[in-house]
């Protein structure tokens, strides 16, 4: 009984150190580790209705997009200090999930989303060019 008691103390302090453990390696990140499933179910359910995606694909595609969103964010916070390196990063994440996405969408969805990307990519004239307003 004393064994067993033991053994069990044991293993409860070293679930809570590992714990601790966990906590301490976040802390200096903002918010929390997983990535807000609000943002993750709002840009699928954007690209679903442009895209006309099935379930499955859905399914698939929000998947990614968690990964893509939790890896931007890790590279936002871990680049911050060089914008450079940054930029270079988020470029390659854009590579990957758009490879991804390659596997996911159909030939002509996929076409639709580059054209969407490459239209949020070129930002608008402004409004009032050189005139007076």
């Amino acid at each position: 009984m004393k064994f067993l008691l033991l053994t069990f103390a044991l293993l409860l302090s070293l679930s809570s150190l590992a714990t601790a453990q966990r906590k301490d390696k976040f802390a200096e990140m903002p918010g929390s580790e997983e990535v807000s499933e609000s943002r993750v179910a709002d840009m699928t359910r954007q690209m679903c209705d442009q895209l006309h995606l099935n379930e499955a694909q859905y399914i698939r595609l929000r998947a990614a997009n968690r990964i893509k969103l939790a890896r931007l964010d890790e590279i936002q916070w871990e680049y911050k200090a060089n914008p450079a390196q940054q930029h270079a990063k988020i470029a390659e994440l854009e590579a990957q999930y758009e490879a991804e996405c390659s596997r996911i969408l159909t030939p002509s969805q996929l076409s639709m989303f580059r054209n969407q990307q490459q239209h949020d990519a070129v930002p608008s004239p402004p409004a009032n060019e050189g005139g007076m307003g």
